[in-house]
């Protein structure tokens, strides 16, 4: 999901996955353009694992008092959609596959 995008502000290739509110946007890790973006709810049935965190800004390092929730998307949407729903910045991170 990550690594598939050029910053159009800084040419970085490296992007972060971010839910703000009701949007999934990938942005630069290094500046923290907004890539793309696409509704939440068009990534709510995926079985994919992730762990979200709550975002301490773009490049920055997540700590695990941060974590939010973890485990396939489908189960977490609704803790990560209340968690955003305030304007707090949640940052997913792809659990890897067994």
């Amino acid at each position: 999901m990550n690594n598939m995008l050029a910053c159009p502000s800084c040419g970085l290739d490296e992007t972060e996955s971010i839910v703000h509110l009701g949007s999934y946007i990938l942005r630069c890790a290094a500046c923290g353009e907004a890539i793309v973006a696409t509704s939440f709810m068009a990534m709510l049935e995926s079985d994919h694992a992730f762990s979200a965190f709550a975002d301490p800004g773009p490049g920055k390092h997540l700590s695990p008092e941060m974590l939010i929730a973890r485990g396939p998307l489908r189960q977490i949407s609704t803790t990560i959609s209340g968690a955003a729903s305030n304007g707090t910045l949640i940052r997913l991170i792809p659990e890897p596959n067994d």
